[in-house]
């Protein structure tokens, strides 16, 4: 039988915590919340860990709950950008309302993510000479340039 540490984060995950009746199936799960825990102590310890657990077996809450119950800037770098984007559009709201903590939270992509209006100034004028782009998909990202403050 595992002996979940008493933290905050394992509370958090536990019978009773702020999650029973917020996510849809969720169960208390003494893994996680032995996880979370010790994630919340190498916080606290400026220390490292490392886990590895298979899929559906809860690690984002895991290690997202103590990251934000610490109240420190915390850097989570992704393999994907599919799991970045579920992160920062539904994980991280999720959980922030739940625990009822105010956190501030940003999305970073590397520069290969975003619209170079330089680049696509070149396409236009290349377009205008013969290429083979679409001059219709070029004017639709010409108007969504026009329209997003974020690229």
């Amino acid at each position: 039988m595992l002996t979940v540490p008493q933290t905050a984060s394992a509370a958090a995950l536990g019978v009773g915590g702020p999650f029973n009746g917020r996510l849809p199936g969720f169960v208390a799960r003494p893994t996680q919340q032995d996880m979370a825990a010790r994630i919340e102590q190498a916080i606290e310890d400026r220390a490292v860990f490392i886990a590895e657990s298979g899929t559906g077996t809860g690690k984002t809450l895991a290690y997202l709950v103590p990251a934000i119950l610490s109240g420190k800037k915390v850097l989570i770098s992704t393999g994907t950008k599919a799991l970045q984007d579920q992160l920062f559009q539904r994980d991280l709201p999720t959980i922030r309302d739940a625990l009822g903590v105010p956190v501030t939270i940003a999305l970073l992509k590397g520069r290969a993510n975003y619209l170079c209006l330089h680049r696509l100034e070149r396409i236009e004028i290349e377009t205008r000479f013969g290429t083979s782009v679409r001059t219709d998909n070029l004017r639709k990202i010409r108007e969504w340039a026009g329209r997003t403050a974020s690229g």
